[in-house]
């Protein structure tokens, strides 16, 4: 039986493998490097590593009852976690957002407030911007990658989909 979710749980499945293929060069990055600063980015390499890392958990606390605890607490104020730790962080909630698109609903309805004020969105807006927001700085971090003379990987989808064939994996999964 397919799910009719099924190309929304394949973004998601893209989204984790994308973000494994753009950590894979941090790991050798010196502390430096990791404090490296590229104009038009986020900000520092290391700043951006915990934002997307935080978005993504922030992205699903909002569409789930996921109350994180300290293994998935990452502060910038605090010494920068490492790459493993983002990694971690990242494959953990990657996956439950998998879980997340593989049972959306498109007329779900998430409700909530924030500092005071109350506020509607659907769930496949919050769904979309996680997907769109981790893209978004995967290409800052790669912008700076390039800048510290590091080839950068392509986390596109055609790079995803030559993955998925060398796998095995067959045309209709991921």
């Amino acid at each position: 039986m397919r799910n009719e979710n099924e190309i929304l749980v394949r973004l998601f499945e893209h989204n984790v493998w994308a973000n494994a293929e753009m950590l894979a060069p941090c790991r050798g990055l010196s502390d430096e490097q990791l404090e490296t600063e590229t104009t038009g980015t986020y900000g520092r390499l290391s700043h951006t590593l915990i934002h997307v890392a935080r978005a993504q958990g922030g992205y699903l606390r909002r569409l789930t009852d996921w109350q994180p605890g300290p293994e998935h607490r990452l502060e910038y104020e605090d010494p920068f976690p490492g790459v493993e730790r983002i990694d971690e962080h990242l494959r953990f909630t990657g996956e439950r957002l998998i879980d997340v698109a593989r049972e959306a609903s498109a007329d779900r309805i998430l409700e909530g407030v924030d500092g005071g004020e109350r506020w509607t969105i659907p769930a496949w807006v919050v769904l979309l911007q996680a997907a769109y927001h981790a893209t978004e700085h995967r290409q800052q971090i790669a912008t700076t990658l390039t800048n510290l003379g590091i080839e950068p990987p392509e986390p596109d989808l055609w790079t995803y989909w030559d993955a998925v064939r060398a796998r095995g994996t067959p045309a209709g999964s991921g």
